[in-house]
């Protein structure tokens, strides 16, 4: 199972997942600091935001992981 680990969480798979907590992090700024402002509306869209994200990064690490699998 560990080889199974090791193989999708190849340079691919850390790329994505860096790009994704980079933006993550910008977008929880924002958030912090449109909450400061008492911007619901903003705060709301970024939440909504990070959630895309995240969703998208786990659609990635599934294609990635499957492609690696199938080999």
């Amino acid at each position: 199972m560990s080889r199974d680990t090791e193989k999708s969480l190849g340079g691919p798979a850390i790329v994505l997942v860096g790009i994704g907590a980079v933006l993550d992090v910008i977008l929880f700024y924002f958030m912090f600091k449109y909450a400061d402002e008492e911007n619901l509306f903003m705060v709301l869209l970024s939440a909504a935001l990070i959630g895309v994200i995240a969703i998208g990064i786990a659609k990635g690490l599934i294609s990635i992981s499957r492609r690696s699998y199938n080999k």
